[in-house]
């Protein structure tokens, strides 16, 4: 199907809708969350005329308790929501990082697209925020409360959507594209059976909630807490918006279905079998239901077909823990709409599904290195099994300067390219650097005053 076709494709007859003031639209974007907003504010900005929809009501709670950083600042900038979000009773968090019994790798953000902070806000709050903003743009309708029964075909093309608004009667409405921001359960995803390509486990399941009174740690932070000696486990405790916190656990996939049996136990004792965390909680308050989920794998689905896309989650997820999720939503849709842009231009000779490929794979090639990363590093725990461990000592050896520590934070706000720095040649490195400021003087150190004795071989 030529891009000239595509761009002037011509609806099946149908009858209008009496319940709506129309039927037809450029493009329906099912799921108004963070993907969803993303995409309909950034198609609406080029002349498109859009129908957003989401089967809640907002403001509506997720699992979901998020971290966002200056990359994702610059989209929602764009998108015209910025200042709402900050206008929110938010602290500008500037330390971030992981923290062990071994060593403490927390560290001042570098700066990222012009800001050396982050956010940590509850998903109700901004989705809320974002929602309120963007349903006054021109070119976008928004019905909340509208579930998506199923797609609607012609001729092998995905040309529509069905559905029913609170219950009441199915409703059917038309478009020249129907996206999927929907999420990991993505009901478009099923509806075209979008296959996945690319997968691994994670290792863990989460459970967290929001507190009050939780003691800071001099200044806003977002730090994970872990044991090098019990690696099943890890708190994450990020200052988030109203005065709360947010404390989170990781804990065993594998005891998934006994976790679940009692969640705040599993959610209080975990974090208070970290020393400095239950410290810092003694007078805490939990204000918050306990919310979770439960082992499910990362994964890259098949991201486009004819009339149909997907952006977000519902096309690509990522363990939670690396903190990428509302980073890759937002992006994700910046990228859908250039895509969009290079088909739906002026005597356009890019068809759909070719600017919907090179959306997938400019998408695939930015995210794939985290989703590759924290693969390795799972294979790391593996290899520690076997008695070689790397990890370990390659953090501890980031964790003792400072400028290591910055440019490993700078991974998680694009400051610092996953690729130029968790790669073979730097990992060494950084051990035989180490090694040689640290370790050998050190052991040299312990010699000479007797505190330590030199253990000789013979053959």
């Amino acid at each position: 199907m030529s891009g000239v076709f595509e761009n002037n494709l011509q609806h099946p007859s149908r009858t209008a809708n009496p319940s709506t003031e129309r039927d037809t639209f450029d493009v329906i974007v099912v799921g108004a969350r963070i993907a969803g907003s993303a995409t309909a504010t950034l198609l609406a900005q080029q002349g498109a005329e859009v129908l957003l929809l989401d089967r809640a009501t907002f403001p509506a709670p997720t699992v979901s308790c998020p971290i966002f950083h200056g990359n994702s600042m610059r989209i929602l900038e764009k998108m015209g929501v910025l200042a709402d979000i900050e206008a929110l009773d938010v602290p500008r968090i500037r330390r971030y990082g992981i923290r062990t019994e071994e060593f403490d790798l927390v560290a001042r953000l570098p700066r990222s697209n012009g800001r050396d902070y982050a956010y940590s806000i509850r998903r109700d709050v901004m989705d809320n925020a974002i929602m309120q903003r963007i349903r006054t743009y021109p070119g976008i309708t928004v019905r909340e409360g509208f579930s998506v029964t199923g797609l609607v075909w012609a001729n092998g093309r995905v040309v529509g959507v069905r559905g029913r608004q609170n219950g009441k009667a199915e409703q059917t409405f038309y478009a020249r594209a129907v996206v999927g921001a929907d999420g990991k359960r993505s009901i478009v995803a099923r509806e075209v059976e979008a296959e996945k390509y690319a997968a691994h486990p994670n290792p863990s399941c989460i459970y967290y909630a929001y507190y009050r009174n939780f003691e800071s740690i001099g200044e806003p932070s977002a730090v994970v807490y872990a044991s090098v000696e019990d690696r099943e486990k890890a708190v994450l405790v990020f200052d988030a918006d109203n005065g709360l916190t947010v404390v989170s656990v990781g804990v065993p996939a594998a005891r998934f279905d006994e976790y679940r049996k009692d969640p705040e136990a599993t959610l209080e004792t975990t974090w208070r079998s970290f020393p400095e965390v239950a410290e810092r909680g003694r007078n805490a308050e939990r204000v918050t239901s306990i919310m979770g989920q439960g082992p499910m794998d990362s994964y890259y689905r098949q991201s486009y077909g004819p009339g149909w896309v997907l952006v977000g989650d519902a096309g690509h997820y990522i363990d939670p823990i690396t903190g990428q999720g509302i980073n890759y939503a937002l992006r994700g849709a910046e990228l859908l709409a250039e895509a969009w842009a290079r088909f739906n231009q002026p005597g356009a000779r890019v068809s759909w599904l070719k600017a919907m490929s090179e959306y997938q794979a400019h998408r695939d090639a930015e995210t794939r290195p985290i989703f590759d990363m924290y693969y390795v590093g799972e294979q790391m725990q593996l290899i520690n099994k076997l008695g070689i461990d790397i990890g370990r000592p390659l953090f501890r050896a980031i964790s003792r300067r400072a400028d290591l520590a910055t440019r490993y934070i700078g991974i998680s706000n694009g400051a610092t390219r996953v690729n130029e720095f968790m790669n073979a040649q730097n990992i060494a490195r950084i051990l035989v650097e180490d090694a040689l400021m640290f370790e050998m003087p050190h052991r040299l150190l312990q010699m000479v005053s007797g505190t330590a004795t030199p253990t000789l071989r013979t053959a």
